[in-house]
């Protein structure tokens, strides 16, 4: 029984020493850690971490926002209006056309007809500027003949014009006149239209004419030759009233 206990005791010890073995010779790549790349990046010197940081703007929770968009006025600068510009905006909201302040000098109008009208005076025609303005005025260009006109209007008449004449327009508000906007007043040139009518009706009467002329003519012809027919007829002997030779 002794010796049955020794040798179990011995292969326990056998066993033990073969298990420390095998531990021991195991593959190092098992229990050895997996290598770790490691990825370099290089960061300029002036490198600003404040640009780096995103900002954004807290909203409460159930607010939202909207963008009201203007729309452009209903305004036409060279039609004669009867509430300006700035009035309409304020009442509407909408957008003037680059509007300047009544504290600056307005910019100058755009002087855009000089003609003679029907009662013999000059007819000025121009078109507001993208100013605020009080008045116009309307002269010569050395400052003679002058007339004011409201903010309204964009049109007036100077009377006592001469061909050649330069007629000017300034826009003014309590800053002060904007610069002159001149035009030379030139003859008025005939109607192209009219012309023409003319020559085409003048050519037709002149058709005409000669028509009436030449129908004249042929039946003055005829009736002369009518004429002498029946004088040849009562001259000639060879007939009597009763028909014998």
């Amino acid at each position: 029984m002794l010796l049955v206990s020794k040798v179990i005791a011995l292969l326990l010890l056998l066993l033990c020493v073969m298990e420390l073995v095998c531990a021991t010779s195991v593959t190092p790549s098992v229990h050895q850690p997996s290598l770790t790349r490691v990825r370099i990046i290089e960061v300029d010197d002036d490198y600003d971490e404040e640009n780096s940081k995103t900002t954004r703007t807290p909203q409460s929770p159930g607010v939202t926002t909207s963008r009201v968009i203007r729309r452009p006025c209903d305004y036409d600068p060279c039609v004669v209006q009867a509430t300006p510009c700035d009035k309409i905006s304020a009442e509407t909201g909408c957008l003037c056309p680059g509007l300047t302040g009544p504290e600056e000098r307005p910019e100058a109008p755009e002087l855009r007809e000089v003609k003679l009208d029907r009662s013999g005076e000059v007819f000025v025609h121009w078109c507001a500027p993208r100013s605020i303005v009080t008045h116009y005025e309307v002269s010569l260009k050395d400052g003679s003949k002058q007339l004011v006109f409201s903010e309204y209007l964009r049109n007036g008449s100077l009377p006592g014009v001469k061909v050649g004449e330069m007629v000017c327009v300034a826009a003014g508000n309590k800053a002060g006149l904007s610069e002159k906007s001149c035009a030379r007043y030139e003859p008025p040139q005939p109607d192209q239209a009219a012309v023409s009518a003319g020559i085409i009706a003048g050519c037709v009467g002149f058709l005409l004419l000669l028509l009436v002329l030449a129908v004249v003519l042929w039946r003055r012809r005829t009736c002369r030759k009518e004429r002498m027919g029946d004088a040849e007829g009562l001259g000639n002997p060879s007939y009597t009233n009763d028909g014998a030779l």
